[in-house]
């Protein structure tokens, strides 16, 4: 089985792959209407501001992992629209 980068972080400490297993399907069992839009919306909304962009990069990868493992992934025109818009005037 293989996990998304992302991921490592949530389980990192796990004592055991039960632990780490119980972790993963805690976060990501909530597959609601609600949490899918809540999701979607902060990827819409996250702005670059003063995060480098390597740290930008990694919280838009983030946000569409987590999506795509609660079936929504975000089709490759949206997320590079919504990813330029995240990034404001300076990147224009």
């Amino acid at each position: 089985m293989s996990l998304f980068d992302s991921m490592i972080v949530h389980i990192q400490d796990a004592k055991s792959p039960k632990q780490a297993w119980d972790t993963l399907v805690k976060m990501y069992s909530t597959n609601t209407q609600a949490h899918k839009m809540q999701l979607k919306q902060k990827l819409h909304n996250l702005q670059k501001n003063k995060m480098n962009i390597s740290d930008y990069s990694t919280k838009v990868k983030n946000l569409t992992d987590v999506l795509a493992s609660i079936g929504a992934p975000i089709d490759d025109e949206d997320l590079v629209a919504m990813t330029l818009n995240g990034l404001g005037k300076y990147y224009s």
